[in-house]
């Protein structure tokens, strides 16, 4: 950040490029700590298979399976998967389990199947090309098979390739998350690889927290669910990582699917923390460019930070550039006269295919804040029908905002909100 005479010159991530701002009265940006990336990940990633937490080595385990399954996330959480993939087939081929007996299966949960370009871009044309890729498909019900029900009376049904393998393998990324405290681990299962029903009551109140739940992981009824979905799936092992700002791997940790990813969210807690002194009359906010912005649907993670240090009342811009557009949810905002009965709808209807959890989400920031989106991949029109103020221009949104708060206003500004933890405590 640069000051430009009594203002500070911020740099806002935008899909795959940045806007650039002037800002006042700027009292805190919430940034990571400073943790430099690890020298070597391909090595650090072959130690850990080889030294895990919990469980025995992976070659251990794989010895004498006669197949595998290794699940991966989708384009929407980006992750080093193809080195992970890399390392992990690798020392299946060694103790013999050939390609032609490996499936990656992507957990979409209920996003939309990824495009082979977009398999191609995560992993490589050579692991496409050598190696069965599923998107995993919630609608489907003759894919999926039922494998027990949880101490909350959920029904858990998961994909059936991943029931038939018998060596079952998770990959991911731990970082925040404004529901499951933090990603990665038990969440490639539920939400995952799960079906409909499943996700229905899973993602459904009071399962799914009211409130923003970034880094709250005890006592948290939507993980507890997760990991114990993941229990009756009868994972062998997991692998995943920790990263910086810079999306650099600064952590892998592998193992078993509660203890390594236990300790796993040790590291990012101590990284992506930061405590809050104040809130905010007005928070800029972005999930941190592509492919965390790539839609409104998975923008709306950003909001769920800003509104942590926000004044009630206050103004929360929400920059992304939004290239696929809405998302599934748009109509429940769009059908509804307020953001409070989009509310009380989904506390009666749940979770349903259309991602009416998002439009709950966007509708409990709606009642506490002015939402103004900064986007190009939305209409201004169709903004305004689900109740945000639109804008093409980052500096006529922060104008906005001043008019709305006065001269005054103090900001705050989150560049990565998507995983990032702010602790007002």
């Amino acid at each position: 950040m640069e000051r430009c005479d009594d203002k500070l010159e911020i740099s806002v991530p935008f899909g795959k490029h940045q806007l650039n701002a002037n800002i006042p009265n700027l009292i805190l940006t919430l940034r990571p700590k400073d943790v430099p990336p690890l020298k070597n990940p391909v090595e650090a990633t072959r130690k850990a298979l080889k030294n895990p937490i919990g469980t025995p080595p992976l070659k251990d385990l794989a010895k004498g399976r006669k197949d595998a399954v290794i699940v991966i996330n989708d384009i929407t959480r980006p992750y080093p998967s193809k080195m992970l993939v890399t390392e992990i087939i690798r020392e299946l081929n060694e103790v013999g389990i050939d390609d032609k007996k490996i499936i990656l299966l992507v957990a979409t949960g209920n996003h939309r199947a990824n495009t082979k370009v977009e398999l191609e871009n995560m992993l490589g044309t050579d692991i496409v090309s050598r190696i069965k890729v599923y998107n995993h498909d919630a609608l489907n019900d003759k894919n999926l098979t039922y494998i027990g029900t949880t101490k909350r009376k959920i029904p858990i049904y998961i994909n059936t390739l991943f029931v038939q393998s018998s060596l079952k393998i998770l990959t991911g990324l731990i970082a925040s998350h404004h529901s499951a405290g933090f990603g990665g681990g038990r969440k490639s299962i539920l939400p995952g690889i799960s079906g409909i029903k499943t996700l229905h009551i899973h993602h459904s109140l009071p399962i799914r927290p009211y409130h923003p739940s970034m880094g709250w992981i005890d006592g948290n009824p939507f993980h507890e669910e997760s990991l114990e979905a993941a229990r009756l799936a009868n994972v062998d092992f997991i692998v995943n990582t920790v990263d910086n700002e810079n999306k650099e791997m600064v952590g892998v940790f592998a193992g078993d699917v509660d203890k390594a990813h236990k300790a796993g969210t040790k590291l990012s807690d101590y990284i992506w923390r930061v405590k809050i002194p104040e809130k905010a009359d007005v928070v800029i906010t972005s999930p941190g460019g592509y492919p965390r912005d790539f839609d409104l649907h998975q923008t709306q993670k950003a909001l769920s930070a800003a509104e942590m240090c926000c004044k009630p009342g206050g103004v929360i811009i929400l920059v992304a550039e939004a290239s696929d557009g809405i998302g599934k949810f748009g109509n429940w905002l769009k059908n509804a006269k307020t953001p409070g009965e989009v509310i009380e709808r989904f506390k009666k209807k749940g979770f349903t295919r259309e991602a009416s959890v998002k439009a709950f989400m966007y509708a409990r920031a709606l009642i506490k804040h002015k939402v103004i989106i900064v986007t190009k991949g939305v209409t201004q029109e169709e903004l305004r029908n689900m109740f945000f103020i639109p804008s093409l221009d980052i500096q006529e949104a922060i104008k906005k905002a001043i008019d709305n708060m006065g001269k005054n206003a103090k900001f705050i500004f989150i560049p990565y909100a998507s995983d990032i933890i702010p602790d007002s405590n």
